[in-house]
Parts: C-alpha cells; sequence; structure tokens
C-alpha cells in the first residue's frame, strides 16, 4: 500500500510539473502581401482557459514571441460582459510570413497606456479619447443644455505619441493653453457644428440625413491599455414617419488612425428596412474627395489652414456602399440596412504636420486597410 502511495503522490508532482509548463501557442499568419504594423490579434479567452486551466488569473500570465524572452504587451477585454472574452496583442508581421507567440503563466511587465479616455463633465460633457496617434470626442448633455447640438465625432490631430486629452483640457480650461492652438503636439481645428463631423452615420429618409442630438448615456466597456471601446446612447429621434433609437459603440486600438464603429438603430418595426448615410462633413470652398463605392472608402480634404496645415478624413465599410452623394454638406456612403441588426465600419483622419503629406498618401493608406479588413490575419492555436 505504501508503494501505490508514493507512486501516486509522485504521479502528482509530474502532473503538477507538467501544468506549471502548459502554454498556449498561437501561430499568427499574414496570408496578405500587406505589411502589418502593430495590428491586434484576438484570442478568445477560453481558447487560452482551455489550456491554462479555467481559473487562471489574468494578471498572471505573459505573452512572448517564441523565439524572443521579451515580453509582448496585450491587454484582456470584457466587451460589456461580467468575464474575459478575448486577450489582444499587437503584431508586427511581414505580407507573406507567420509569427508564433506563446502565452503562459508568468509574472506580466508594466507598460504605459496607449490608449485613453474619460468623461469630461467640466467641459460640458464631452466624452473624449485617444490613442498615441489622434484623439476625438463625442457631445454630451450639457453642451446640448446650452443649445449646441451635435451627435457629429470631432477630431484632435496630433503629433506627438503621448497622451494629451487631460493636459489639454487642464490647460484649456485654466486660460493656460488653447487646444484651438497647436502647442507643438497638436491642435483641435476641426469644425464640427450640426453636422455628422468625421464619419458618423444617420438614417437616411428622402434623400434627407436624419440626425439625433447629443449623447444622454455612456458606457466604458474597456480601456485599455491597448484598445477602449465606450457605448453611447441617444434619446429617440424620427427618421421620416419612423421613430428611432440610437445605439452606437466606437473602439479604438493603439497605432490605428481609425476608429471602428457598430451602430445599432431600432424602432418598432424590427423587421423593417431603411437606408443609413456615413457622412464626412465638407467646407463650401473645397469638393476634394475621393470614392471607391464598390470597395466601401470615402474620403475628402479639409481646405488648407494657413496655420495648421491640412487635415483628411475618411471612413472605410468592408461590405462597400451601395451609392455615394454629396448632399446637406457632406460625402456620403449610403446603404440599407435592416433595422436592429449592427452596422459596421471604420473612420478617423490624418493631418499633414503628422503622417500624411498629401491627399494621396492618405487615400492610398485607407485602400491598404480595406484590403486588410478583406484579409485578415489568420489564426492558429494550438
Amino acid at each position: 500500500m505504501r508503494k501505490y502511495l508514493i507512486l501516486f503522490l509522485f504521479a502528482g508532482i509530474l502532473l503538477s510539473c507538467n501544468a506549471s509548463k502548459q502554454s498556449v501557442t498561437v501561430v499568427v499568419s499574414n496570408n496578405s502581401e500587406i505589411d502589418r504594423d502593430h495590428e491586434m490579434v484576438e484570442i478568445p479567452w477560453n481558447s487560452i482557459t482551455a489550456k491554462l486551466g479555467p481559473s487562471v488569473d489574468g494578471d498572471k500570465i505573459v505573452v512572448t514571441e517564441k523565439s524572443s524572452i521579451s515580453q509582448v504587451p496585450y491587454q484582456l477585454l470584457k466587451e460589456d460582459t461580467d468575464n474575459f472574452t478575448k486577450l489582444i496583442f499587437p503584431a508586427s508581421i511581414e505580407g507573406g510570413k507567420e509569427l508564433t507567440f506563446q502565452i503562459k503563466l508568468g509574472t506580466p511587465e508594466e507598460y504605459e497606456p496607449l490608449v485613453y479616455g474619460r468623461f469630461v463633465p467640466e467641459r460640458k460633457d464631452d466624452f473624449t479619447w485617444e490613442n498615441n496617434r489622434s484623439a476625438f470626442r463625442i457631445y454630451g448633455p450639457a453642451l446640448e443644455a446650452t443649445g449646441e447640438i451635435s451627435n457629429g465625432m470631432d477630431y484632435w490631430a496630433k503629433k506627438t505619441e503621448s497622451l494629451v486629452i487631460d493636459k489639454w483640457y487642464k490647460d484649456d480650461l485654466a486660460g493656460i493653453a488653447s487646444y484651438h492652438q497647436d502647442h507643438g503636439e497638436g491642435v483641435d481645428f476641426y469644425k464640427v457644428g450640426r453636422t455628422l463631423g468625421l464619419g458618423m452615420t444617420a438614417p437616411y429618409h428622402n434623400d434627407t440625413l436624419c440626425l439625433g442630438n447629443n449623447f444622454t448615456e455612456y458606457k466604458v466597456l474597456d480601456n485599455g491599455p491597448l484598445r477602449i471601446a465606450i457605448q453611447f446612447k441617444y434619446k429617440p429621434y424620427m427618421a421620416g414617419e419612423r421613430e428611432i433609437t440610437e445605439t452606437r459603440t466606437i473602439s479604438l486600438d493603439a497605432y490605428s488612425y481609425l476608429n471602428k464603429i457598430q451602430n445599432v438603430f431600432n424602432s418598432d418595426d424590427q423587421n423593417g428596412q431603411m437606408h443609413v448615410a456615413t457622412g464626412l462633413v465638407m467646407q463650401k470652398d473645397s469638393d476634394k474627395t475621393f470614392v471607391q463605392s464598390e470597395k466601401g472608402i470615402i474620403a475628402y480634404e479639409v481646405p488648407e489652414d494657413k496655420r495648421f496645415g491640412t487635415l483628411f478624413t475618411g471612413a472605410v465599410n468592408a461590405d462597400g456602399f451601395s451609392d455615394v452623394k454629396t448632399s446637406q454638406g457632406h460625402l456620403l456612403g449610403i446603404n440599407e440596412y435592416k433595422i436592429g441588426t449592427k452596422y459596421i465600419y471604420y473612420t478617423g483622419g490624418g493631418w499633414t504636420k503628422d503622417a500624411f503629406k498629401t491627399f494621396d498618401e492618405w487615400t492610398d493608406f485607407l485602400k491598404v486597410e480595406e484590403a486588410k479588413l478583406q484579409q485578415p490575419l489568420k489564426l492558429e492555436i494550438k
């Protein structure tokens, strides 16, 4: 009996040792010809717990490239749930190549966040967010109470990888330095007003945009260090004879110039169809645009500001646009939409004092981003 007990204990020790060495191997393949630079890889969390155990502590794992001992920063997402849903990390992979990563138990290093966002009640209920490339904001109820109504998206041009939201607001509100002036980090000189601003979407009824008002509720779904996601809700508004309620979810990854937008429009007629339009606000003295409707790209060059340079805006819909037109001061990408479903696309901006010197460079970038959406990275989880 003693002999069997010793064997049993020895087997337990071996199992314990083997468990401590367990890891998840992820082979990430780039089957396209396009180099991927810091693109986010998404791993289902249940694929990790299946290997490392259901009780694994998300704060006690590390991610490394197989050929390196250096850790890769990662983030665990909850996506508006009570539990982890995905693990994400950035990968840079040349076209036609693959990289192997390992996820295992360990003590992760601390990394500076590359995304950030917050509700800004001291500035009339803005919600503003940023990554290491750009910053954006949506307008809230306190601003609407002053008579300024807009459910469009604003764009803050940056030429620093630093996170600047808190500094810019603090200095502006204190009268130290206005964020409408460039003090070396960037500037807010994009004009939104009562429009869709930078790439928001609205119902389009009888050739007319049906605009909602400022957001009434917000919820932060995930907040860094690599991705921020926020959900906005709007009070009901009319699209023709139909009352619409809108939920808008916006997410932004580190290193990206484009936000991912997910709109859901609801009404009493949940089986109904309507048209929606994604819009880039235009200025009257410029009509420089780019359109590839079958590939779902619209882009606009904002007229040059002699002090601050030129902004470029764009939106990419991987499913394409059924029609593109200039209407009501916007360049519009239009699609038919089934009420209650998710309408997903990407939108963002570029600046001549940052990464994009010409409109051609910006539109070439959008073409590449569209190609990436059509040819996503492939994962093999072992």
